[in-house]
């Protein structure tokens, strides 16, 4: 089944909402205001069954100047334009306000109906209709059909229905696969069913009983029942009309501009770097800190602009801004929009989000430019490597980069091949990396160990915790395939868990050998009564870097700060394996009596041996596992 999206456009009073009745038998105007005003202020819906493999979903959108902002709302999502112009009145401003609001959004494909055609006199139509399509010569492709259609007689009507067809078969929109999205144009509740939102699936699929969350509220719903031109069904695809029933939500709680999608496919944003294009209009050009309306899917929001690397964009220029937005939307990079003054409120700009959750930018960074201008190109590969290069996150899934880009998975797994064979990007685990990135993880391991080395002489090696500490970039099990790179390369070894340059050898002088020695019999010594790390350190100069450089072999912490020799630990495991064969468990009391020790250290070292899962509490005692 083929599913497309009409929209139509054009002037108030032009004929829009009784061409679609003639088209479809529907009635676009559903309010008893509009009726009676005979004009369109919401957006209205029907649908047109052209045969058994194709359906239609139209959205009429209203003409009047004062509605343009229900007629923005009601463009985002469709595939192409049914543009209806009075044969009377030919091309008006507003005709012209839509057709620029639609270039401004990407949509190239036109059908033209000329409306109202027998109500002048034959030898007047031809004149007539050359007029209009003078006037629309310069405004929409030349290759668009002009129909001439009168939707009282039924003139044209046949002629129109097989055009639109004709349009479906040949118009292949890209579909986005990822994770479905949903712009909200409509909600309202039904009697015994409870809220029910309309709009366009413009990405995934959704089915009945899918958890859906509500952005940018972040309000969580599910999909009790779903609807595609009246009738029901249990999964809808991108490019369907859809009305979907929902439980768990009020509807105060979700409207036009919202969208709908799954959990971790959108991050609500207050900024968004976007690549424009002016309109041939002096009056206004995009300054510093204008003011301005942004229209984006079913949303409206006022934000100010940044211009970046130039002071402004002036009419017919093109140019890259960050929009600094008053409320938090919900978009993906590759969506498109629609700029208008603030007041008096004009059409001045539309263009394309490049990046949908940005940071902060200087406005005349080179390196951000270089970036827009990458994201720009379109050239996928690049776009993807830009994306690794740029994150603050070195390693990225499959999975995330087709939610950043927004892009199915398919041709982000073909950009990333593409870079893979270039030796442009590697492979970690699940994740890719760039190699620049690579390179220089592993130049910091290189040289955090190094210096480990030098501030820690005595110790075996650095612990590999602290490598996540000090490159927050990469997770550790990232860095460790780094570091098995590094390991087969010879340069670094790993024991247990340090690490140390290959070359690395532990030196100690007489003194310090001597030293080491007498600190090792104090804490053989104190038993099971030791002194605490922060007394242990000041018994020597050296005493710090010494116990660094005593290994797990040597040592035991029972935490942070006490530490026991192994002879001492292995000495009181004995001792309590010998207690428990003659007894049922052993108490904390019993343990202290044994050993000579103090309550508080009892129990440091018994929370020890369960954390090691030697021993498990029962009762008020322990026992062996």
């Amino acid at each position: 089944m083929d599913y497309k999206v009409m929209g139509t456009a054009g002037h108030i009073d032009h004929g829009k909402t009784t061409l679609i009745k003639a088209l479809t038998g529907i009635q676009t105007d559903t309010t008893k205001e509009e009726q009676k005003r005979g004009l369109s202020i919401n957006l209205g819906f029907a649908y047109l069954t052209l045969n058994h493999d194709n359906k239609l979903g139209i959205i009429d959108v209203p003409g009047h100047e004062k509605f343009v902002k229900n007629m923005l709302a009601g463009v985002a999502g469709i595939d192409f334009v049914l543009l209806v112009v009075d044969i009377n009145e030919g091309v008006m401003p507003q005709t012209r306000e839509h057709i620029a609001i639609l270039s401004l959004l990407g949509i190239k494909d036109f059908i033209v109906a000329i409306t109202k055609t027998e109500t002048v006199d034959s030898e007047f139509r031809d004149m007539l209709v050359d007029d209009i399509k003078q006037d629309l010569l310069s405004l929409i492709p030349q290759a668009a059909p002009f129909i001439l259609t009168d939707a009282v007689t039924g003139l044209g009507i046949p002629l129109l229905t097989r055009e639109i067809i004709k349009f479906m078969q040949v118009i292949r929109p890209e579909k986005s696969h990822s994770l479905p999205r949903l712009n909200v144009d409509r909600s309202f509740s039904i009697n015994g069913f409870g809220t029910v939102v309309t709009g366009t699936l413009i990405d995934g699929r959704l089915s009945v009983g899918d958890e859906v969350i509500i952005y940018p509220s972040e309000k969580k719903c599910k999909i009790r029942s779903l609807q595609v031109h009246e009738e029901p069904c249990e999964t809808v695809y991108p490019g369907q009309r859809t009305a979907l029933n929902l439980t768990k939500v009020k509807v105060k709680d979700i409207g036009r501009g919202d969208i709908l999608t799954k959990k971790n496919n959108i991050e609500p944003t207050w900024m968004l770097d976007v690549k424009v294009r002016c309109l041939n209009n002096d009056k206004f050009a995009l300054k510093l800190w204008d003011r301005v309306h942004v229209h984006i899917g079913t949303k409206e929001v006022i934000a100010r602009v940044v211009p970046l690397g130039v002071e402004a964009i002036h009419a017919e220029e093109e140019g890259f801004i960050q929009l600094r937005l008053e409320e938090k939307v919900a978009v993906k990079q590759g969506d498109r929009l629609v700029l208008r003054s603030y007041s008096p409120v004009t059409t001045i700009a539309g263009g394309v989000v490049l990046e949908a959750n940005p940071a902060k930018h200087r406005r005349f960074n080179e390196q951000i430019l270089a970036s827009l201008e990458i994201k720009e190109s379109g050239k996928l590969a690049d776009i993807v490597r830009d994306v690794l290069k740029n994150h603050t996150k070195w390693v990225l899934t499959l999975k995330e980069i087709a939610s950043e880009l927004n892009k199915s998975g398919i041709l982000i797994q073909e950009a990333l091949g593409e870079l893979i064979e270039q030796d442009e990007i590697k492979v970690i685990g699940p994740g890719f990396i760039t190699t620049t990135h690579f390179e220089e993880g592993s130049q910091m391991i290189l040289k955090l160990t190094s210096d480990y080395h030098t501030d820690n002489p005595f110790s075996p090696g650095i612990p590999k915790e602290e490598f996540r500490e000090k490159i927050p970039m990469l997770k550790l099990k990232e860095l460790e395939e780094i570091m098995g790179k590094l390991i087969k390369d010879g340069k670094i070894v790993r024991q247990d868990e340090f690490i140390k340059i290959r070359e690395f050898e532990v030196t100690c002088t007489e003194d310090l050998r001597n030293e080491r020695v007498a600190l090792e019999d104090l804490i053989l010594k104190q038993g099971l009564l030791p002194q605490p790390y922060e007394e242990l350190v000041t018994f020597s100069k050296n005493a710090e870097d010494i116990l660094n450089s005593m290994s797990n072999d040597q040592l035991i912490y029972l935490n942070q700060t006490i530490v026991i020799h192994r002879q001492v630990y292995e000495q009181a495991l004995n001792q309590i394996t010998l207690f428990l064969k003659d007894n049922t468990t052993i108490t904390i009391g019993d343990f202290r009596d044994l050993m000579g020790s103090s309550r508080k250290y009892s129990i440091l070292f018994l929370e020890y041996l369960d954390k090691q899962h030697i021993t498990k509490r029962q009762g008020e005692g322990r026992i062996l596992i």
